[in-house]
């Protein structure tokens, strides 16, 4: 592969933050759940795509998200490197489809797994359709599991400023890093207790930090995304 990467003269993250959606979507779907929750996903997909919509499921796992993709009305394909539930196992960094074959790709906690994610969102690009979306999680603050780059807001944006063709649209927290650390990490049970209590009370005492109590709305979102543990994402793909 023969892989050519754009690099923006000026490259400012932080004042991409300020300008996108910084909060979680409006969370309108009513669907059957999935073992890993994808509600805000779902209502991104219900509000946005028209059925039925070709859905690819990139890491898809235990294909939990098959029913709730289903329900909403789209074809759905699930694939994995290595999961036995899946479709078709593929390589992300070769995604064995022809250029625009999808309204939307589906990528629940895979970025981080992915040895080289630029050419990974490179193929991303290549398979999605003008126009439609590309939605997921990222890891940040979660510790190590099998991965390889976990990306910080500013590593995302980053890495969509190298590849044209995908422009974010909204970034959110999607847990919070001590819930990760308690839930996740390899330490002795005693230490992620404590972990998880301290994530409770971080969570139920906001007077703990009362100088960001009187920071606007938008810093306190972005604060926020720079302690999760992972980062929820909506990409869309440019139409030319």
């Amino acid at each position: 592969m023969s892989l050519s990467l754009a690099r923006k003269a000026s490259f400012q993250p932080q004042q991409w933050l300020l300008d996108l959606p910084t909060s979680a979507p409006e969370s309108t779907y009513r669907g059957p759940a999935a073992l890993r929750d994808s509600t805000a996903f779902l209502s991104v997909m219900q509000e946005h795509l028209h059925h039925p919509a070709k859905v690819l499921d990139l890491g898809c796992g235990p294909k939990d998200q098959k029913a709730p993709i289903k329900y909403l009305g789209h074809q759905y394909l699930g694939v994995d490197f290595d999961s036995q539930d899946a479709d078709l196992l593929v390589d992300a960094h070769a995604l064995p489809f022809q250029s625009q074959s999808f309204n939307c790709i589906f990528s629940y906690a895979v970025l981080e797994h992915l040895h080289n994610p630029f050419v990974a969102m490179t193929e991303i690009a290549r398979v999605l359709k003008p126009g439609g979306l590309f939605l997921g999680t990222v890891s940040q603050g979660e510790p190590f599991h099998a991965s390889y780059f976990h990306h910080t807001a500013w590593g995302l944006l980053s890495l969509l400023s190298q590849v044209p063709q995908l422009s974010p649209k909204r970034l959110w927290p999607a847990i919070d890093t001590l819930d990760s650390l308690s839930s996740m990490g390899r330490y002795p049970k005693p230490i992620r207790q404590g972990l998880a209590a301290l994530a409770r009370l971080h969570a139920a005492v906001p007077q703990l930090a009362p100088r960001k109590a009187r920071w606007p709305q938008k810093e306190r979102e972005i604060d926020a995304i720079h302690r999760a543990g992972s980062i929820a994402f909506v990409i869309g793909k440019v139409v030319a």
